[in-house]
């Protein structure tokens, strides 16, 4: 299979440009400031290898999952809103968030860094999150820490990328 190397973290430049493509919309992705880590409100997508091992998970604040899923089926605006005073994800928000996730997977799989190669495996919502993934969201190191605003009213907040 030839060797194997380590997974390498996205740029915020390369989940930017990623969502620019899925949404259609001006995104603004910034890393936050060093030590602090994205809050777990929202989703989180698990990246498993070829031996089904967890290897990497992107996960979010709830407003990053309605604002991603009603930006990508064009949701109007104030029902992201609603959702987001009424702390819930819609269905369609979250399915639509999944897809993106899926994509997502591609951030993982540089060809040219002969990255390791994963695929999303699984999307769980923040209070049904498996205990390995639970720890991973508080792990320190190789990690990617951002804030995501999505044009035309759609908001956004933050998204963690964790590497196992």
């Amino acid at each position: 299979m030839g060797e194997t190397q380590k997974l390498v973290l996205p740029r915020p430049d390369d989940v930017e440009d990623l969502l620019f493509a899925l949404l259609g919309r001006k995104i603004e992705v910034k890393r936050i400031k060093p030590g602090d880590k994205v809050p777990f409100t929202g989703g989180v997508g698990t990246y498993h290898d070829t031996g089904d091992n967890l290897r990497a998970i992107i996960y979010t604040e709830l407003e990053t999952v309605n604002g991603c899923g009603g930006a990508l089926s064009m949701i109007p605006v104030g029902g992201v809103e609603d959702a987001n005073e009424e702390r819930e994800i819609t269905a369609t928000m979250r399915d639509n968030f999944r897809e993106i996730l899926n994509i997502m997977a591609g951030l993982f799989n540089d060809r040219r860094q002969r990255a390791e190669h994963v695929r999303f495996k699984e999307f769980y919502l923040a209070d049904t999150e498996p205990t390995e993934v639970e720890g991973l969201i508080q792990k320190s190191g190789d990690r990617l820490d951002v804030t995501v605003t999505i044009a035309g009213g759609y908001g956004g907040k933050g998204l963690g990328i964790v590497l196992a």
